[in-house]
């Protein structure tokens, strides 16, 4: 069978006509921004300091590589970054969709904020986190970590941008894949001032222009004291229902207990999807299904003396405001301690995965 029109005939001369008018084709992925990799990769500084905008970086991939001696800020959403061959340095990465690996580095203060964190062949380093997953660390020795306390305008917008939950921080939760007996690779810090001693500010003009501030009052990541759990403590479990503002109202509620309760700590925040069955064991009744329906929940375990009474009037006060009820404190400890091990063990199986 031959082609309908063929070159010779008049049709077939006024369809060639007709395409070599039109030019060549253009399709979708044509019109795609080229990207140029050195606006994506900081390598070869020495005793420089550096950095990227809000709104330069925008969830494109990034690469840090063969610096010493400086200062590095990435204030803006990331999708991936590696960091290799860096010594002495002290660099700001802000929320990254996928993984943050470390390789081959020593003597760095790193602050970060990620969906997966790993270091491999590191050294001596100060880690500032905050980790939707449980960190890793391979061949790695003397590796101090902490708690992520950071905020600048935009930071709240660049999480949204990685998809990243501030109230998922398994910042503590660090696993060692290369143990070695009878000594220990790494340690945590609850203290909330190691990152004001440890991490230096930018001093640029333009970096400082970004307005970078560190601590727990102003940080857009709630600071929790990470693991290990409560136990012994007065505790309670808070737990905020769905809703436009829910996010909000849980960091108003942490502002507001601090201001009832100098001492109050938060030991763990969480985010989380939770199924109709887990609500009811967590709960130990099934008359929360419809607002556990609505949506994903906020859990906070607070701590301190006097918190149950503190957390109960903050959260009646909540609930007076509002139509439906938004805010649920466990009534008393022995309740607390029943609710608070069914929910994070529910928790922590979620986030690891």
């Amino acid at each position: 069978m031959g082609c309908l029109h063929t070159k010779g005939s008049k049709e077939g001369r006024k369809y060639q006509e007709e395409e070599e008018n039109e030019g060549p084709k253009t399709y979708s992925w044509d019109k795609k921004e080229k990207v140029n990799p050195a606006d994506y990769t900081i390598e070869n500084i020495s005793n420089e300091e550096v950095g990227r905008l809000p709104g330069t970086i925008n969830g494109q991939q990034f690469i840090i590589q063969n610096c010493q001696s400086s200062k590095i800020y990435l204030f803006d959403f990331i999708n991936t970054i590696t960091v290799d061959d860096c010594s002495d340095c002290v660099i700001f990465i802000g929320p990254t969709t996928g993984s943050v690996f470390l390789r081959d580095c020593q003597d760095c203060v790193v602050m970060a904020a990620c969906g997966q964190f790993r270091t491999r062949d590191c050294c001596k380093m100060d880690i500032f986190l905050l980790c939707q997953t449980q960190p890793i660390i391979e061949a790695s020795a003397k590796m101090r970590f902490g708690c992520f306390q950071a905020s600048y305008p935009q930071l709240k917008d660049h999480f949204k941008g990685a998809g990243l939950s501030i109230f998922n921080n398994n910042w503590s939760n660090i696993h060692d894949f290369t143990p070695v007996e009878g000594e220990t690779n790494w340690s945590c810090s609850s203290q909330s001032d190691a990152l004001e001693q440890a991490f230096k500010l930018p001093e640029t003009e333009e970096l400082k222009s970004v307005e970078l501030m560190l601590g727990t009052e102003t940080s857009v990541v709630p600071f929790t004291l990470g693991s290990p759990m409560y136990g012994g403590q007065e505790a309670t479990l808070v737990i905020f229902f769905f809703d436009e503002t829910y996010q909000q109202k849980a960091m108003d509620f942490i502002s507001s207990l601090k201001s009832k309760i100098q001492s109050c700590r938060i030991q763990h925040s969480r985010e989380v999807k939770m199924e109709i069955s887990d609500a009811q064991r967590v709960f130990q009744t099934s008359q929360y299904k419809s607002v556990i329906s609505r949506g994903p929940i906020i859990a906070l375990l607070c701590l301190g003396s006097g918190i149950s009474e503190a957390c109960s009037k903050i959260g009646q006060e909540l609930n007076a405001d509002a139509q439906d009820q938004v805010v649920y404190v466990t009534a008393d400890s022995n309740t607390s301690n029943q609710q608070i091990d069914a929910f994070f063990s529910y928790a922590s199986m979620t986030l690891s995965m």
